[in-house]
């Protein structure tokens, strides 16, 4: 069904001229019922209506992929009033033939109008001509049959649709989409407010802002607070209106609830070069970036982090408000609807990078005073070689005075003891042998200055790196 409806013949209606060829979701509202669209198809139409209008957007495939759950949740909306619309014209059928009472006229009337819904609804499967014959025969049996029964409020509407989305004839549509709103209100008031939307599209098309806007706004006061495209609708009408500031009073209700409207509004026509407008859209940007901050600032007290003391005088305090301006700064030029969807997920992300930021400069302080410690003990290890040096000196004597001392005794056995027997020089060679020992030891265990607390700082710094991953 969708490949069908991608007919060139359907173009007039997804993106019609007076609405500088724009899709908005009332161009694709009666094809629902009219086509038995399933709420997959609706989704499917409602996606590449939005991609049209956003393919100037940089970044559209990014935020329509975000916005997927609400255009789900329209395409179900829109579903389920199509399902009302067509259970209606069953009504209106039965109540039609029921005050009949037996007239020829009236039921050829009614079966004229199920005729003309059907023909319409093969137009817009076929290509070429056929298209076009089978719209005109539908004109043509829709005229035949309000001449029998002028209050027959679908035959209305169907021609006044015909009339705006696929002849562009604005006054004959807007002629009969009123007089459809005004002979449905008694017996169907749903189907009647249906009908203004689209009596006020058409008023807009025919450039009279000010009835569309007077009727929009009676559909809104009539309609659920949740009908955000009526809102959205009487917006565009202030607007083309030139009423900037009650546009975008009515406008924010509607993109502060939907981030949908927000990305349509961003690329609306009719919203195009007003300051008013421009100013709320960026208002409210800057209120979701308040608002994760606001998050992110109670969230960071509740840390432990925020109260942990950290040693070398490191203020975690500092580099958490380091780490927002720095996220800040990107917010500031995100999508809206990326801010909106992921407002929860952002705040985290932002908490998650000052715990990494604390954790990075802990460690970072901690390898820099191992590098200023290894360079210290490089400049200064020619003195622990010296004192090695000396401590294998003094060894050696010690081991030249142990020779000497065997070998007098070895030969006092033998009776030359004597000719060994002057202990004068060992003696001093035992006196070199311990100061060189004393010297040895002494530079060999030589620690430059400032080295030690270095060393304790890093110790202290590895600690708190520790208990903070493991905490």
């Amino acid at each position: 069904m969708s490949k069908a409806l991608a007919a060139s013949q359907l173009q007039n209606i997804f993106f019609p001229a007076y609405k500088s060829h724009t899709f908005h979701r009332i161009n694709l509202e009666y094809l629902v019922p009219l086509q038995a669209l399933g709420r997959q198809h609706v989704y499917s139409l409602l996606d590449a209506g939005f991609r049209s209008n956003l393919s100037k957007v940089r970044g559209a495939e990014d935020a329509l992929y975000s916005l997927r759950p609400q255009l789900e949740t329209q395409a179900l909306h829109i579903s389920m009033q199509g399902l009302r619309l067509s259970s209606g014209r069953e009504d209106l059928r039965k109540q039609l033939l029921a005050s009949s009472q037996g007239s020829f006229s009236q039921y050829r009337a009614g079966i004229e109008v199920d005729f003309a819904n059907q023909k319409l609804s093969e137009s817009l499967l076929v290509q070429g001509n056929g298209a076009l014959q089978r719209v005109l025969l539908a004109e043509h049996m829709l005229k035949d049959a309000l001449s029998v029964n002028g209050r027959n409020y679908r035959a209305h509407f169907e021609l006044g649709w015909i009339y705006l989305f696929l002849f562009g004839k604005l006054p004959e549509a807007i002629s009969h989409f009123g007089q459809a709103a005004v002979y449905a209100q008694a017996h169907d008031p749903a189907f009647a407010l249906f009908a203004q939307r689209h009596l006020a599209d058409a008023c807009y098309g025919a450039g009279d802002y000010s009835a569309a806007i007077e009727i929009s706004l009676g559909v809104v006061n009539q309609s659920r607070q949740d009908d955000l495209e009526s809102l959205y609708e009487c917006s565009r009408y202030l607007s083309a209106e030139g009423e900037s500031r009650e546009a975008a009073k009515r406008l924010s209700a509607v993109v502060a609830r939907s981030p949908v409207y927000y990305l349509q509004a961003q690329v609306e026509p009719d919203f195009a070069g007003n300051g008013e407008i421009g100013g709320m859209l960026r208002d409210l940007r800057a209120v979701k970036v308040k608002r994760i901050q606001h998050y992110v600032q109670t969230h960071w007290k509740q840390n432990p982090m925020a109260c942990l003391p950290l040693p070398d005088r490191i203020d975690s305090g500092d580099l958490f408000k380091q780490v927002v301006h720095q996220h800040v700064r990107v917010l500031s030029h995100l999508p809206y609807v990326t801010l909106d969807q992921r407002e929860k997920q952002i705040g985290d992300l932002i908490l998650n990078a000052s715990q990494q930021r604390i954790m990075r400069e802990v460690k970072q302080r901690s390898r820099h005073y191992e590098r200023v410690a290894e360079q210290q003990r490089s400049r200064w290890g020619w003195v622990n070689q010296v004192g090695g040096v000396l401590i294998h000196t003094s060894a050696v004597l010690l081991l030249a005075s142990l020779m000497f001392y065997l070998l007098r005794l070895t030969s006092g056995m033998f009776g030359l003891g004597a000719l060994l027997g002057s202990d004068a020089v060992i003696n001093r060679i035992l006196g070199s042998m311990l100061l060189l020992g004393a010297a040895g030891i002494t530079l060999f265990q030589f620690v430059p200055f400032g080295v030690k607390k270095l060393l304790r700082k890093q110790v202290e710094l590895d600690n708190t790196l520790n208990l903070l991953q493991s905490s």
